[in-house]
């Protein structure tokens, strides 16, 4: 019974359906963006050839991630698997009917691997040069003795996060800054570390979410449940108007 109950759910991730490219079968293998990884099978002779239809190099573009990274990822990510990158493509060959099961595992782990290390490789060095960026019209604008980075913060949970920048006045108001970028790893983690922080410190406390590139707005929603969200442009004049405020009180 539980075995018939695990089939039916899992029937729609078993699909076979004959297309231009080959045999498209859906695989419980996730990309990203949560949808499951497709591999496609043809055969020539008694070989069955398995690629993944360029499913991980579409998905990384769809992100706009670079074209050299998108290369070296893959490749690494064939290796890994045993296998190889073919116009962009990962693909395997399987000699018999027997290793077909294997070969569609390698090439629809690869896929999925493959992509979301090039997406969280280029959230990671989308958020460095953010970063850069926000730390240069900081330095620029206001007594860098004010301006501190890496600022750890102890939230009401008892985590210590640590805020990309922050600016500290005599009067004790603080002002936290993080750079986020369009992506559901850093969107998460500067909600989690925003909701976090007290309500209250010394003589107030600001959040800024700091971002270049536009958000989705649900993600924008949620961030400005826990912070101002700040164009990078705007920054400047942002956290004047937040400094002013807590010296006039």
């Amino acid at each position: 019974m539980i075995c018939e109950d695990v089939q039916a759910a899992l029937g729609p991730f078993h699909t076979c359906v004959e297309t231009g490219d080959g045999a498209r079968l859906t695989t419980q293998c996730l990309y990203p963006s949560f949808d499951p990884v497709a591999v496609f099978v043809t055969r020539v002779g008694e070989i069955y050839r398995v690629h993944d239809g360029g499913g991980a190099e579409r998905t990384a573009w769809t992100h706009g991630r670079d074209e050299q990274l998108i290369g070296r990822m893959l490749a690494r990510h064939a290796a890994r698997y045993q296998i190889r990158v073919v116009d962009g493509a990962l693909v395997t060959e399987a000699q018999t009917l027997e290793w077909l099961p294997s070969a569609v595992l390698a090439v629809a782990n690869a896929s999925a691997s493959a992509a979301t290390a090039i997406i969280e490789r280029s959230r990671a060095a989308g958020e460095s040069v953010l970063r850069e960026q926000v730390h240069s019209v900081l330095s620029k604008a206001f007594d860098p003795s004010l301006v501190i980075r890496e600022f750890p913060f102890v939230g009401r949970s008892g985590k210590e996060h640590r805020f990309d920048f922050a600016i500290r006045q005599p009067h004790e108001h603080v002002l936290l800054i993080d750079a986020v970028v369009p992506h559901h790893v850093s969107v998460s983690a500067k909600y989690v570390a925003f909701a976090d922080t007290r309500l209250e410190h010394g003589h107030g406390l600001d959040r800024f979410a700091v971002y270049d590139r536009p958000l989705e707005p649900s993600d924008a929603s949620l961030l400005q449940q826990v912070a101002d969200l700040v164009p990078l442009r705007s920054l400047e004049p942002g956290v004047k108007r937040a400094l002013a405020h807590h010296v006039l009180q």
